[in-house]
């Protein structure tokens, strides 16, 4: 399932990549849900469903005011013909196994007292563009590691749309994203008031009623690729609709999660300005020298476990080269993570082309 807005560049290259998947073609079928595109996106799909070896169809999606890809994707399950969902963007690339290693991976679950209701997926940015492309790769891989460790450990925080499967029948019966329920601003939220989240407020749906039967797919062989965003405006854009979603989590333990993190990054970067001070002028000292000593001691274990993570993600993403991207990173990440921390809380962003509430 595809939900799609304005992708006339991309969606020709996924469907035709998904034409040469080793799955058997009449084990699948592929949905495209076009969201009011106004290029060509839904004429290229029409053109091609006569030539595809699976079942493609094009759906349009009613015109909402808000939450427009949790829309689409709930129309999109209600048409759907198979017992699972498996779901990306327009903009991404796949391999030939994509398919059949998630459906492996059901089968193999489903053979077992631990069946698999819900699956995510490694997805990587395409960093050979540029440095700027390369700094978003590093920093994206860490999001996709934190994610699936969080995953397989029991805590799962957070996936990616781009790559991810459910049962389908589950997803009715819970209502998909129609939750009526209060949030912790004491506030009615029936699911879609909220337009993120169709991917990580979903995954939180299914462990509250299935915690043993989520899993992270940890295989090279289903890892989807998409590219990075090309400006600045862009990448504001899509990292504030990221971090909009952070006081919008029912558990506390997530809400704690995201001010405990911010914090850190507030206390890492008042340090780095006090050391920055005490370097140009020797006489200005606010932290004790024992205290001091104990601190960037801490900071330089905190950066080699950063370092030894950061590698062992790369590596299964087959991206290590971006490594490099990472001593700037240590020198930015505060100063970006609590830029956007800020700025989220403001709500509203540009995103394919509409303001989204």
């Amino acid at each position: 399932m595809i939900p799609v807005r304005n992708e006339a560049q991309n969606i020709a290259f996924l469907l035709n990549d998904l034409a040469l998947q080793d799955l058997d073609t009449t084990n699948f079928e592929v949905l495209v849900l076009d969201d009011n595109s106004d290029d060509k996106t839904a004429q290229i799909v029409i053109d091609l469903i006569n030539k595809m070896p699976y079942s493609l169809q094009l759906i349009s999606v009613p015109i909402a005011d808000s939450a427009h890809k949790k829309r689409a994707i709930t129309l999109g399950v209600s048409k759907a013909n198979f017992e699972y969902i498996i779901t990306t963007d327009g903009d991404c690339r796949i391999q030939k196994t994509w398919l059949s290693t998630f459906a492996a991976f059901i089968e193999e679950k489903n053979n077992t007292n631990q069946k698999a209701f819900f699956i995510a997926g490694a997805v990587r940015l395409n960093y050979k563009r540029d440095f700027f492309a390369a700094l978003q790769a590093s920093e994206f891989a860490t999001l996709i590691g934190c994610g699936g460790a969080a995953l397989n450990l029991g805590f799962p925080f957070t996936c990616n749309g781009a790559n991810m499967a459910y049962s389908k029948q589950l997803f009715e019966e819970f209502g998909g994203y129609d939750e009526i329920e209060e949030n912790n601003q004491g506030k009615n939220n029936n699911g879609y008031q909220i337009s993120s989240g169709d991917d990580e407020f979903l995954l939180h749906k299914f462990y509250k009623f299935y915690p043993k039967n989520i899993f992270f797919l940890k295989s090279d062989k289903a890892i989807i690729e998409t590219e990075a965003t090309q400006n600045w405006q862009q990448f504001y854009n899509q990292r504030k609709r990221w971090a909009s979603k952070w006081n919008q989590h029912k558990k506390i333990s997530h809400a704690a999660v995201s001010i405990f993190v911010f914090l850190v990054q507030v206390f890492t970067l008042i340090l780095f300005i006090f050391t920055i001070f005490e370097i140009i002028n020797s006489n200005f000292s606010l932290i004790d020298s024992e205290l001091r000593k104990y601190l960037y001691i801490s900071f330089f274990i905190k950066m080699s476990i950063e370092f030894l993570f950061l590698v062992a993600i790369l590596r299964f993403l087959k991206q290590l080269k971006v490594v490099f991207t990472l001593p700037f990173w240590w020198m930015l990440y505060s100063f970006y993570a609590i830029f956007f921390g800020v700025v989220a809380q403001k709500k509203g962003y540009q995103w394919k082309g509409r303001t989204t509430k």
